[in-house]
């Protein structure tokens, strides 16, 4: 007997004897799909029949497929499905030939050619499909087995057509077409054979989800070619879906004898151990380094900013109105004056110079209002409405209209220039302001301004937690607090080992106070059952006042900022020069002196570097002091926002910082 028919016989066996003795679910159920067909050939003609193809070798089609099917559950893992199905198994294999032909209609001349050779294969097969599926997980199974088919429709169409030049030429009279032949395929196989893996995803439906839905993917790959003689085979990927049913072997309904049972025993009682749980907290350096055990420390440093005053106001383009920065910054500094952030004090300047005013019998000011000089902002008429709203927004505040002058100008005196096209805007927004001038230095001095900065060590922590439960977990919560106050919490039901990461510089540090913090879990079973743990850390808190008291250290820093310094220059003139004065005047032998060179971002990063430095040697030359600490950081970590023309002004600049211990 041939070994395909040996083998099938064998398979039908193992699946009825398997089915006999397995008392497990059985299903049944319809299938329909589509198929893709892959031929893979490697042929010039089929038997006699004439062709001209160099070659075939290959093509594609899409069809159909359609069956049934039984099964057995020979296990919840494992089910064996015996399936009858019919398939197409059709497609086109195409050649094209480049040639030439004679071209006789004017002069005599070889032009280019193409021929188009193809066969139009039609296959059609009926076959039986065991497989055997595997329960991999959830509802997917696994499938794999083989089908034996036998072929029913084998048929070929077979053309040759004159493609190129599609205006000349033909074989015949008017026929572009040579070869046009139809017949069954020369020596073709009656049995086909295909090894089958696949997927397929159970979802039951109904009610009594009894029946069920299958979508499935399969790959069949030849074990047979289509015919002897050539080079010929199909692969097939199908995509389809199945519907069925689940039921039970039959009951065997034979009458029996009555036999009276005894009662059954009680159920035993069963203990369930309650929840385990672990917390540990650890700190983590700004290395990545972990520190068990450290004490949470937060250090106070107060600081006292000398910060200029710029004096110019800037303004969108064509408008004349002052934007509304400028008005929260006025209503900010009326609130309080001395607890100003920088940023804050940039736009609360026309209220800080009214009180000066206000203040200073016989102090003037000069108030110029300038324009970009460009198509959407230029005029003299532009020009005075600017200086006229910053003149009325100072009467505004008290100042008495006869101390303030105005000047127009259509471009400032001292123009920002751009070097590189792309940041013209930049230059150009920077020149449409309001400059206020004054002939009393106390004007436009320096504010000096009082703030608290506060650090935390470590900066952050790491919540190590797990449970360990013999019941699921209903609830889970962890949680880092200091008194009534919750820093952070999680709740995790599912995850038996969790990490919690608690940034401390995200929390208000102004509140923390010597309690320690405490980080905890508690968790609950599904029958009530609950468990806790929690683990603490001493917290240090120090600040200037502190520090003097129980000798811990604290820091007192001055920090004076120099501007303005013109754009791409280095000069430190006028105000600036005296201010550095008076810094030397606050320097003792123990004070350290840091200085800071920065720019604006306009020019590129590594020029602003070097001129950062630039301007920081500078003013380390006209301090005249040993040692210092010179830094230039360019444009990176701009204290200002470079997205506003007052921004970039206050970034061009150097900051001096005078650091002392207080003990």
């Amino acid at each position: 007997m041939p070994r395909l028919p040996r083998t099938i016989l064998c398979i039908v066996a193992l699946a009825a004897s398997v089915s006999l003795s397995a008392q497990h679910t059985q299903e049944a159920g319809i299938l329909a799909g589509v198929a893709y067909n892959l031929h893979n050939a490697q042929f010039s003609k089929l038997g006699s029949y004439p062709s001209c193809c160099p070659e075939f070798t290959g093509g594609s089609g899409i069809s159909w497929y359609a069956g049934a099917w039984y099964g057995w559950n020979l296990s919840p893992s494992f089910t064996l499905l015996g399936r009858v199905t019919a398939s197409s198994e059709s497609g086109m294999l195409s050649d094209q030939e480049p040639s030439f032909v004679a071209d006789l209609r004017d002069t005599a001349r070889v032009v280019d050619a193409l021929f188009q050779h193809d066969i139009d294969a039609s296959l059609f097969s009926i076959g039986i499909e065991p497989l055997l599926a595997y329960r991999i997980g959830g509802a997917l199974d696994v499938m794999a087995g083989f089908r034996a088919g036998l072929v029913l429709t084998q048929a070929f169409h077979q053309t040759e057509t004159l493609v190129e030049p599609a205006d000349y030429g033909s074989f015949l009279g008017d026929d572009r077409v040579w070869v046009d032949t139809k017949a069954d395929i020369p020596e073709a196989a009656t049995l086909r054979a295909t090894a089958i893996a696949g997927l397929r995803y159970v979802l039951p439906v109904g009610r009594g989800r009894s029946s069920f839905l299958a979508p499935e993917l399969s790959i069949h790959v030849p074990l047979t070619g289509v015919a002897s003689g050539v080079t010929w085979s199909v692969t097939q990927v199908r995509l389809g879906v199945a519907f069925g049913w689940q039921f039970d072997q039959p009951i065997d309904t034979t009458p029996v004898m009555q036999q009276i049972q005894p009662p059954p025993p009680p159920p035993p009682v069963i203990a369930f151990t309650p929840p385990s749980v672990n917390v540990e907290l650890v700190g983590v350096d700004a290395t990545g380094t972990e520190r068990p055990g450290q004490a949470i420390r937060v250090e106070q440093t107060k600081v006292t900013t000398l910060h200029p005053m710029l004096g110019h106001v800037y303004f969108e383009a064509g408008e004349s109105a002052l934007p509304e920065r400028y008005r929260r910054g006025i209503a900010r500094a009326q609130q309080d004056t001395m607890r100003l952030q920088p940023r804050e004090a940039v736009h609360a300047e026309l209220y800080v110079i009214a009180q000066r005013i206000v203040s200073t019998p016989g102090a003037k000011i000069t108030v110029t209002g300038t324009t970009a000089g460009n198509a959407n902002d230029q005029g003299l008429v532009l020009a005075r409405a600017r200086a006229e709203t910053v003149r009325d927004i100072l009467v505004s505040l008290g100042v008495s209209v006869d101390r303030i002058d105005l000047q127009v100008r259509a471009v400032p005196q001292k123009m920002t220039t751009a070097s590189d096209t792309t940041e013209s805007k930049l230059a150009i927004d920077e020149n449409r302001r309001a400059e206020i001038t004054s002939a009393y230095p106390g004007i436009l001095a320096p504010l000096t301004l009082g703030s608290t900065d506060i650090s935390v060590t470590p900066s952050t922590y790491r919540v190590l937690s797990s449970v360990a439960s013999a019941l699921p977990i209903t609830s889970a919560v962890v949680e880092v607090r200091q008194g009534s106050r919750v820093i952070a919490r999680s709740e995790r039901v599912k995850v038996p080992v969790d990490t919690l990461l608690v940034d401390l510089r995200e929390v208000d540090l102004a509140t923390f106070t010597d309690e320690p913090m405490i980080a905890s879990i508690a968790a609950t079973d599904s029958i009530g059952q609950s468990a806790d743990a929690r683990v603490s850390l001493p917290v240090e808190v120090s600040s200037v006042s502190k520090g003097r008291v129980e000798n811990l250290g604290a820091t007192q820093i001055e920090r004076y900022q120099l501007i303005l310094f013109d754009f791409n220059d280095v000069t430190v003139t006028g105000a600036n020069a005296r201010l550095l004065a008076l810094i030397r005047s606050r320097i003792t032998p123990s004070t350290q002196v840091r200085i800071i060179g920065a720019t604006d971002v306009m020019g590129s990063r590594e020029y602003n570097a070097e001129l950062s430095l630039r301007r920081a040697r500078e003013v380390a030359r006209l301090l005249q002091v040993s040692a210092p600490t010179i830094v230039g950081s360019g444009e990176v970590d701009a204290r200002f926002d470079n997205a506003l023309p007052e921004g970039r002004a206050y970034n061009r600049t150097v900051i001096i910082e005078l650091i002392n211990t207080v003990k």
